[in-house]
């Protein structure tokens, strides 16, 4: 579901009708009491980061991003959130600068949840990403904030970014012509993935790393 967020307010603007099949709470509920029903609801171990960590790099990246350019960032993290029932999900959000204040701080924000498929508990992770205008994401910064195995540990930035196109169906030479390299060195990092990741095809990696929260 998509969200409007205005953050000096710490107010919700609009909620998707699919919010409340995710969170079992009400839109009118999310719309009263704000971020502050967020806070409530995302895991004890995870907030910390989340408040400490994750939001003030976001925040950082749009304030040293020329002015021109701000919209163009695509900021994803992931984190677990209690339902009002109690169940934890894993939830990723994908979230888009719409207007920010008199220091270049985010200020309206267009966000996106999405429900992880896992049960698992994953390391919490933060991508930043530029967005081209013909929508090719390039992420410049990613930071994992828990341990998790060595085999995703070791992926590069490059190569997620040349994964999350490999899962989208480019081919190596489409790929090469967006990251400005050839087709033969997309195929180099395609190669290292499978073995980093002991897959035989682009979906068995793409559903391992979309389960790890990497793209």
């Amino acid at each position: 579901f998509f969200y409007v967020l205005e953050i000096p307010a710490r107010k919700y603007h609009f909620f998707g009708k699919q919010q409340v099949n995710v969170s079992g709470y009400s839109n009118e509920e999310f719309l009263e009491k704000g971020v502050e029903l967020l806070l409530q609801c995302i895991h004890p171990d995870d907030i910390d980061i989340v408040l400490n960590e994750i939001y003030p790099a976001f925040s950082d990246a749009v304030m040293n991003t020329p002015a021109e350019d701000r919209r163009k960032i695509l900021f994803q993290y992931n984190y677990r959130f209690q339902r009002k029932d109690g169940v934890y999900l894993n939830l990723m959000e994908q979230v888009y600068t719409l207007e920010v204040d008199q220091n270049g701080r985010p200020a309206i924000l267009l966000g996106n949840v999405i429900i992880l498929d896992t049960k698992e508990v994953l390391p919490l992770r933060i991508a930043l990403k530029n967005i081209s205008e013909s929508g090719f994401s390039e992420t410049f910064f990613s930071k994992t904030f828990r341990t998790i195995s060595d085999a995703m540990a070791s992926v590069t930035n490059r190569e997620l970014d040349i994964l999350r196109n490999l899962a989208a169906g480019k081919t190596s030479k489409e790929i090469g012509n967006e990251l400005f390299i050839s087709h033969h060195t997309v195929d180099t990092h395609r190669r290292n993935l499978l073995r980093k990741l002991e897959c035989r095809s682009v979906v068995q990696m793409a559903q391992i790393a979309f389960k790890n929260g990497l793209l």
